[in-house]
């Protein structure tokens, strides 16, 4: 998939997550096209976003991996991007899902949207925000916005489009600009597992 939703969706269904969470082998994820049509079918879009290259949001998202890989999703909404680095109930949340789901989060907002794929953060025993300051968390990123050679690792590598982020102010994203915009609102769409697996 050439558009960086479409690429959030097929990497989320090549994760392996979809209806069963099963073995064999994987559906193919929806092209952008299809996400269109199925967001159009439900009432969220008007026609005239067929063919468009308008946005597909998280939530948006979330509604496609429902319907058309019967995945659910749970969102976790952060108000501003300068929450997102601030206090713990984030990475512990995003900790919680990679622990009990495996599941990449997809995670969008301002202009850019991102696959997390890790966190890492300092989770002291004190009580937030009395006696003791959090060091920010860490994001493993993986940004779709990537276009070089397919498969070329060193050089996504080398070019930070997967790799671990401190969620500072200041911090830039691999395709440029804010990592998270201080006055953006983010929704993270964290994939669940079918129930009993």
């Amino acid at each position: 998939p050439g558009r960086p939703d479409a690429r959030v969706v097929a990497g989320l269904t090549a994760a392996g997550v979809r209806r069963g969470g099963g073995a064999g082998p994987l559906p193919p994820a929806p092209t952008h096209r299809e996400m269109q049509v199925s967001l159009v079918e439900l009432g969220d879009k008007p026609p005239s976003f067929l063919g468009s290259k308008a946005w597909i949001g998280a939530a948006e998202l979330g509604f496609v991996l429902d319907r058309l890989c019967g995945v659910a999703c749970r969102i976790i909404p952060v108000r501003a991007g300068r929450e997102v680095g601030a206090g713990r109930a984030l990475p512990r949340a995003l900790g919680a899902h990679f622990a009990s789901q495996g599941a990449p989060v997809m995670v969008g907002g301002g202009v850019l949207a991102y696959t997390c794929l890790g966190v890492a953060y300092d989770d002291g025993e004190e009580e937030e925000g009395v006696g003791k300051q959090h060091s920010p968390p860490w994001l493993l990123i993986a940004d779709p916005h990537y276009r070089g050679p397919p498969g070329d690792l060193a050089r996504i590598l080398a070019g930070g489009w997967v790799a671990w982020r401190r969620v500072t102010p200041g911090a830039t994203a691999a395709a440029g600009g804010p990592l998270f915009d201080p006055n953006a609102h983010y929704n993270f769409l964290c994939p669940q597992r079918p129930a009993g697996r």
